[in-house]
């Protein structure tokens, strides 16, 4: 029984020193393996931090160089717009000498057509003897035109003289034409003194107007109207105006008394 006990025993502190055997080496493996991982997890983050360096200097270098690209940009904007102003330079430039060539070319063809005596190398001469000459003919015109005016006064005046003629005509040919009004004595009312004269508004008769009483070549006397009516006239007989005793008389001539500017 004793030795039973002890192979038992033996065969127990067998097993636990195979398991103590095999646990210590699956211990230096685990820890092993811990140091390996814990010298990858280093070498790692090593990695890892040398990366984020990179990154961060890629990040200046990106923000470096976009400065730089703005810079550059700006100076770009500028360059296009200095291209731009250079254009708008050169397009005036250019418009000015298009001008000066149209002008040069319109200066030699009045060069080409100067009279045979002018010359430019005595076109200042020549255009001072021209501007005397001007001046000549511009005095020469004024003492004309003066001249013109004096005679156009005389032409006025001779014309107001005439219209004045031909306003006397008009005046003695309205006279004539009123003394050679055809008129006659019809009636005579010696009672009442008037007489009726065949003659009315027709022959420029109204009763502001004057009538003598001719018999031949002799007046007999001024009638004084009182009524114009139709073609008809009454008028008084002025008595104070009577002739050698005379009196009218039906049949005697009447006519428009000749006033001045009647």
């Amino acid at each position: 029984m004793t030795k039973v006990l002890f192979l038992l025993s033996a065969v127990v502190m067998g097993v636990a020193g195979f398991f103590a055997f095999q646990s210590g080496r699956t211990f230096t493996e685990v820890r092993n393996n811990v140091a390996a991982k814990h010298k990858q997890i280093r070498a790692d983050l090593a990695e890892l931090t040398t990366a984020e360096g990179t990154v961060k200097g890629l990040i200046a270098d990106v923000a470096r160089v976009q400065g730089e690209v703005d810079v550059e940009s700006e100076k770009l904007k500028q360059q296009k717009l200095k291209l731009a102003n250079l254009e708008g330079d050169t397009k005036r430039a250019q418009e000015g000498v298009d001008a000066k060539t149209a002008k040069l070319k319109e200066l030699t063809q009045l060069l080409a057509d100067l009279p045979p005596d002018v010359k430019p190398e005595t076109l200042a001469e020549d255009l001072n003897r021209i501007k005397q000459a001007i001046a000549d003919l511009e005095a020469q015109a004024e003492v004309k035109q003066k001249e013109v005016d004096g005679e156009v006064q005389n032409v006025a005046a001779a014309q107001a003289r005439l219209d004045g003629i031909a306003r006397k005509l008009e005046e003695r040919k309205k006279a004539f034409e009123r003394n050679s009004m055809t008129a006659r004595v019809v009636a005579v009312n010696n009672d009442w003194g008037f007489v009726v004269v065949d003659a009315g508004e027709a022959e420029g008769i109204s009763e502001s107007t004057k009538l003598l009483v001719i018999r031949g070549t002799q007046t007999v006397g001024k009638l004084s109207i009182l009524s114009v009516q139709g073609q008809r006239t009454i008028a008084n007989v002025l008595p104070d105006t009577l002739v050698g005793g005379l009196s009218v008389a039906p049949g005697d001539r009447v006519i428009l008394e000749n006033l001045a500017g009647g």
